[in-house]
């Protein structure tokens, strides 16, 4: 019996280990500090009103140009995410970090986004902005979003 649970204590250090080191190799390409210039950003809108495909998880829209004049959208503009939890929402920045192009944005595809430019692939869906494939080694520049009842607020 002992050897058994030795044997059994063994094979999960292992498993442990392999897992870890797996989940590992997709994270070190990825830089956390992002070469998209800072620009302001303080956006709103209501979902009932002004963007009514929010309401449905893993849906997206794009913000290229501000709503009123004393909104700004980042540096290339918007995406906001109703992720795939319900009630949650995410907002990037429309620049491909991988381009750092004001004029190159990545096009949202409900829980994806692609770069045109480079072809690299990003998380929306579950907030990281993440690349998924392609050369990009950044994630999407990420803002904070404040949801109080159906009107979101997004800041730098």
């Amino acid at each position: 019996m002992g050897n058994f649970l030795c044997d059994m204590n063994l094979k999960f250090c292992f498993a442990s280990l392999l897992i870890c080191a797996i989940l590992s190799v997709g994270c070190e390409r990825v830089n956390t500090v992002s070469p998209i210039p800072e620009a302001p950003v303080n956006y709103s809108l209501n979902i009932m009103r002004d963007a009514p495909s929010l309401n449905v998880p893993g849906n997206s829209i794009e913000i290229t140009e501000p709503n009123k004049a004393n909104q700004y959208i980042g540096y290339s503009g918007l995406v906001i995410v109703h992720s795939l939890e319900e009630g949650v929402f995410y907002a990037f920045d429309l620049c491909c970090p991988h381009e750092h192009r004001r004029d190159i944005r990545i096009e949202a595809s409900m829980i994806n986004a692609v770069c045109p430019e480079c072809g690299s692939v990003y998380d929306l869906g579950f907030g990281t902005g993440y690349p998924n494939s392609g050369p990009s080694e950044y994630p999407l520049k990420r803002y904070t979003v404040t949801l109080s009842g159906y009107d979101i607020r997004i800041t730098r």
